[in-house]
């Protein structure tokens, strides 16, 4: 899709149903302490299976909800109908850890900020209380896993986040796993660290 989501509350599309189901029977085998997932639908739907078959409440945080893209939500990530918006974009995709879009939109910066105490809370709960599953966004899991590994700005812009993968964080080894999201009966592939940005 071309389209600028940001905060916009667009449902799955049909490629991350498929997603869910794969994700569903990854882990329904594995115990989860909690479940959380952000206030838009898409991670809703991704979570709600889970939640029903556990019989866990799906906490919903707002903290989670993707990076704001004030006025050029629902637009054309290629396609602007003026020059001006079309170099306003580019001004922030060449730096997307300062550059705050106007009409409520927000940098990298701020989205460190309101999850960096969620994310202190969830490795607290998951060194005392066991598997928690959160369910979020590409720029909010940059932020996420910036904050669990310690990395610089920089470095937590650079990491990448495919949604037919999950990320799985080891508190005690301070570490960080990716877990591929495969078809039912197929095999799992796990590779230890996360994916750059590619230039």
């Amino acid at each position: 899709m071309k389209i600028i989501q940001g905060q916009q509350d667009r449902p799955l599309s049909l490629t991350g149903f498929r997603q869910r189901k794969n994700l569903f029977f990854l882990l329904n085998p594995i115990p989860l302490y909690r479940i959380y997932c952000s206030t838009l639908q898409r991670t809703i739907q991704t979570a709600m299976p889970l939640s029903i078959e556990k019989s866990l409440p799906l906490e919903k945080r707002r903290e989670l909800d993707e990076v704001k893209l004030g006025v050029f939500e629902g637009q054309h990530k290629e396609e602007f109908s003026d020059e001006f918006s079309r170099r306003c974009y580019q001004t922030f995709l060449n730096d997307e850890i300062k550059v705050v879009l106007p009409g409520g939109g927000e940098s990298l910066e701020m989205v460190d900020r309101r999850v960096r105490a969620l994310t202190a809370t969830l490795v607290e709960e998951v060194t005392t209380c066991g598997h928690v599953l959160v369910v979020g966004h590409r720029n909010v899991n940059k932020m996420i896993i910036r904050n669990l590994l310690d990395l610089s700005m920089q470095e937590g812009y650079e990491v990448e986040h495919e949604s037919s993968w999950l990320y799985l964080f080891a508190p005690k080894r301070a570490e960080i796993f990716q877990i591929n999201i495969p078809p039912p009966q197929e095999s799992i592939e796990v590779r230890p660290g996360y994916e750059k940005l590619t230039s």
